[in-house]
């Protein structure tokens, strides 16, 4: 969706009026006013999920959202409220709505209300149909204005839409990226759109094929390209801003599909493998909206790209690979294939010598099991860092929660024949994969976000539709936003 946060839309041109209300409040909407009078003849209230919808002149419609008590609100409550009216729209075959919001949320504040909701917006009608061949027209454009709560006057709105603007496209790269089925979306394509992404946002890019990631010597990359008939990719994308006080490396796991190799995986839903590379989009998705905000932060992200498919050639269990950094690994289990391209990933980054390292992985169905799709699993060596993290996913509605990364753990991936193995088996899976990440980190303030649970929903949602969802984004720019501040 098109979104255009004003305080002056222009209503003589919108189809429908769509106004959030909270429960048992009146609000002072005065392009609303006729809607403002229904209410308590209608007996709305403003419960969550509740509607009600009047027939007007200009505009068209109105509708009124319930949104619950104002004093819980949520970004969980307001996302819910705004893909109803994204469906509500679509449905109506809208093509111009406004959107009021006259409330703050608890600590976002008017301004930080704003970006949240104009953002979840922009993603509300959200659908990748690029190979659907017969299409409706519930699938036309919706170009929707943004009436912002009170406290945001018509410049700060213009610099709110352009913050929004730029986070709705790095999530739209993420969204297309990870919906994109393996047969586009190969290395060599992430490759190419990471170039055109670089090309638009004046960013540098190198795309590095198998040739030269045999020069680095990068094992662990190398190891899980054997059994594909697709060369592996190593993107470096460089934003370097001037005056730059800081340097954040980003590192993205770009498994295009995962079949689990040798140690190959059930029939029911691989499809979802697809998705395997949505750390990869997070990468090329934070660094496109850092540049588009122009951020005095230096961002380099680091994308390992292959699939990982069974042949005569593929890697296997027993086999030990030398990673990039000399250190080496006893395969276990074949598909604990992203931790073996991310210790080549990460020792690059490390060889930066970059303030801080993010790295982003669909890495372990342990994380999932643990926290399902409501928080990404957290593990950092630096207590400040992590705490950051969470603090800016919590004011964006990106949640995070810390799991540990002890060295304790690593009794679990010891290995008789090799310095480690890649698979501590069953038992905390998430851990033990994150403990071997950090066997390949050289960085005081690390961070691993396992987004295995986030970063794709399995099925439609009150919030958001089926399919990759953006995670790593919002979170990764609050972030950076937090370092341009201090």
């Amino acid at each position: 969706m098109d979104v255009t946060i004003t305080r002056e839309p222009k209503v003589a041109k919108a189809d429908h009026l769509f106004v959030l209300i909270a429960e048992g409040t009146k609000p002072d909407v005065a392009i609303a006013a006729k809607a403002m009078q229904a209410i308590a003849a209608a007996g709305f209230t403003g419960r969550a999920e509740e509607t009600l919808t009047t027939v007007a002149g200009e505009p068209k419609k109105i509708t009124l959202v319930g949104i619950g008590k104002e004093e819980a609100l949520t970004i969980r409550c307001l996302r819910t409220a705004i893909y109803t009216i994204a469906k509500m729209a679509k449905k109506q075959r809208d093509r111009n709505i406004i959107v009021v919001l006259p409330y703050a949320l608890p600590k976002l504040g008017p301004g930080g209300t704003t970006r949240v909701a104009a953002d979840a917006l922009a993603a509300s009608d959200y659908k990748y149909d690029v190979y659907i061949t017969k299409k409706d027209d519930k699938s036309l454009p919706i170009s929707a204005s943004f009436v912002p709560p009170p406290g945001v006057d018509a410049k700060h709105a213009k610099q709110l839409d352009d913050e929004a603007r730029a986070i709705a496209a790095g999530i739209r790269t993420v969204r297309d990226l990870g919906n994109a089925p393996g047969n586009l979306a190969t290395p060599t394509y992430i490759g190419q759109r990471a170039e055109e992404v670089a090309k638009q946002a004046g960013i540098k890019c190198t795309v590095y094929g198998r040739r030269e990631i045999e020069k680095m010597k990068m094992g662990g990359l190398l190891a899980v390209n054997r059994g594909s008939a697709e060369e592996p990719r190593f993107i470096v994308l460089e934003y370097s801003p001037h005056k730059a006080k800081k340097h954040v490396a980003l590192v993205g796991k770009g498994i295009t599909f995962d079949s689990g190799g040798i140690s190959i995986k059930p029939a029911d839903k691989m499809e979802e493998m697809k998705f395997d590379m949505c750390g990869a989009a997070a990468v090329l998705g934070t660094i496109q909206a850092a540049a588009m905000l122009a951020l005095p932060v230096r961002v380099t992200g680091i994308i390992a790209s292959t699939d990982n498919l069974p042949s005569g050639s593929a890697y296997k269990p027993g086999d030990i690979i030398t990673t990039m950094s000399g250190k080496t690994v006893e395969i276990i289990n074949t598909d604990a294939e992203g931790r073996m391209i991310l210790s080549d990933a990460l020792h690059y980054a490390s060889e930066l010598k970059p303030d801080h390292i993010l790295d982003y992985a669909t890495l372990t169905g342990a994380c999932v099991v643990a926290l399902a799709s409501e928080a990404a699993g957290l593990f950092s060596n630096n207590d400040e860092l992590a705490q950051k993290l969470i603090e800016c996913g919590e004011r964006v509605g990106e949640r995070l929660w810390r799991l540990p990364e002890w060295d304790d753990y690593k009794d679990l991936i010891r290995s008789e024949w090799a310095d480690m193995k890649n698979s501590g088996g069953r038992w905390g899976g998430a851990t033990t994969a994150a403990v071997f990440l950090k066997e390949f980190v050289n960085c005081p303030s690390w961070a691993h976000l396992d987004i295995a649970g986030t970063a794709y929903a399995e099925h439609e949602t009150v919030r958001e539709a089926r399919g990759a969802t953006g995670a790593g984004v919002r979170v990764t720019i609050a972030f950076l936003e937090s370092l341009s501040r201090s």
